[in-house]
């Protein structure tokens, strides 16, 4: 999420142009089983149509060609704007001689909860950034944590799902009759999916008094 917010502070800002076409072949692929790698190497393909990959189905190499299009120094700065102290991006995805190295990616629930709130509109970020980011995680596909047990009570729904060996957690931003809620839910080592689902509904119910 905040690769994508920073990709869309750079168009903005007229630093990128997340339209301009290129072929699919050009971009580095390293995840056999992404999406990406079953893409016509002779189609076209644009930043924004790789954010919505990395976005709504976590491609690893969609969200590798955004990063190197961004920067890494970039998505940190916004990062620390934004306060989300514990939140690093020190590798692309599935540079695990990186991670080996202790060049790991880092963040923590609290931080996944602000940058959430800050795309719901707390703060901190453009409403054009909002809308573009939102446009992306409310198309996501990773859907059985923070929504499952939320509907029907729930009229809007954005999250964003990570997954790794010794991890798992969701993201999401929540609108309810009562208000939105921003809410993340992490676990190490990772938690059955149906707990976190359960944990998540819990907390939403907590601060909105939704049945």
């Amino acid at each position: 999420m905040l690769i994508s917010a920073a990709l869309w502070e750079a168009s903005a800002a007229g630093r990128i142009d997340v339209h301009a076409p290129q072929a699919a072949g050009q971009i580095p692929r390293g995840d056999p089983e992404g999406l990406l790698a079953g893409w016509d190497a002779n189609s076209s393909v644009t930043l924004a149509d790789l954010d919505l990959l990395m976005l709504s189905v976590s491609d690893n190499d969609a969200t590798n060609a955004v990063i190197d299009a961004v920067g890494m120094p970039q998505v940190n700065a916004l990062g620390e704007r934004l306060g989300l102290s514990a939140t690093s991006l020190q590798r692309r995805m599935l540079d695990f001689d990186a991670a080996a190295a202790g060049r790991d990616n880092t963040t923590c629930g609290a931080d996944l909860a602000r940058l959430m709130a800050a795309l719901g509109g707390a703060g901190g970020l453009s409403a054009e950034v909002c809308e573009h980011v939102l446009a992306g995680l409310r198309r996501s596909q990773h859907r059985d944590i923070v929504p499952r047990y939320l509907w029907p009570a729930a009229t809007w729904v954005a999250c964003k799902q990570g997954e790794l060996a010794h991890v798992r957690h969701d993201a999401a931003l929540v609108d309810y009759p009562q208000g939105r809620v921003a809410v993340a839910v992490v676990s190490t080592p990772a938690a059955a999916s149906d707990a976190l689902a359960r944990v998540a509904a819990q907390a939403v119910r907590a601060v909105t008094a939704a049945p």
